[in-house]
Formats: structure tokens, sequence, C-alpha cells
């Protein structure tokens, strides 16, 4: 199963739109994760017809409203994916996922700690942020192993990572 992971898109919806399109037509995404910052930008993805999980950010309105949870926890084609937008909201359930999503940061990085492997895709709020680039990221499942990659808006990978799903369980 192929995932993509968006964060931090902060009201430009123009790039997320082009970085959510790409990830469904040429990545073959068949599901998307939001880690917040915004909340209704990733309900406008909904709207959009696409897959999509989502977590609000601490800026957003969403976050204090609690009837929306601020983590997710998804099995996914035999893994755990947890997300928060940031480290802050993760519990020790969330913490012992396969692989953990945070965003708020902008900083994009792949981190094996332990048994799990933490993923921030970066941030598509501006062509340049924090001192980072835009940046969004992949999770692929396979058969004996996990793959995750970290992509510039050129699609050229900035970090790529491969795990055996045994060093990960």
């Amino acid at each position: 199963m192929i995932i993509g992971i968006i964060s931090d898109t902060h009201g430009n919806r123009r790039m997320m739109h082009e970085v959510a399109d790409y990830l469904t037509t040429r990545h073959k995404a068949e599901l998307l994760i939001h880690v917040g910052d915004d909340y209704s930008d990733a309900e406008e993805l909904a709207m959009a017809g696409h897959a999509i999980k989502m977590v609000p950010g601490l800026w957003c309105p969403e976050y204090a409203d609690h009837r929306i949870p601020s983590t997710i926890v998804e099995p996914v084609d035999g893994i755990t994916i947890s997300a928060a937008h940031a480290d802050k909201d993760l519990s020790a359930r969330e913490l012992a996922a396969t692989v953990v999503l945070t965003g708020h940061t902008h900083v994009a990085q792949i981190e094996k700690l332990g048994m799990s492997v933490h993923l921030n895709p970066g941030h598509l709020k501006s062509k340049f942020d924090r001192g980072q680039r835009p940046s969004y990221a992949l999770i692929t499942t396979l058969d004996d192993e996990i793959r995750i990659a970290i992509y510039e808006l050129t699609g050229d990978v900035r970090e790529s990572r491969t795990f055996s799903r045994s060093e990960l369980a």
C-alpha cells in the first residue's frame, strides 16, 4: 500500500492540492494523511474526493474541540500508523506504533527510535519556511519491508530509508 503524508499547509491550498493530486496520480497513493495546521485544509481535500485521515494542528480551532481527536492510530497493511501534529500529544499508545507521524516543526526527517520510525514530512506552507524547502512523504508497505521517503516538490527524493518489517515488529 502507498500512503501520502503532508503537513503544515497553513492555508496554502494551491500547493496542497498540487501535491495531493501528484501523490494520488503519480505516486498512486491510496490514502493521504494530513498531520495538521490547518484542519480546514485537510477537510477541503476530503471534499475534493481524496481518501484522507487528518488531525488538527495546535493553531486550529478544531484542536480545542474535544469531539475531534488530536491523534489517530490506524492499522494499515499489517502495520500501525499513529499521527499527531506535535510530539506533546503522543501517548505511549501512539509512540508504540510502527510509524509515528508528526508535523509542527516544518523540518522533514525520518528517524528510527526503538521499534518505531518517526516521520515528519516537512511543510507545504510556502516556497521556504523556517530554513526548509517544502516537502511531503510517502510510506510504501511491501511484503517484507516498509519504505519511507521524503520528496521535494520537484518529485526528487530528499531522503529515503527502507526498514524490514521484522526490525519494526
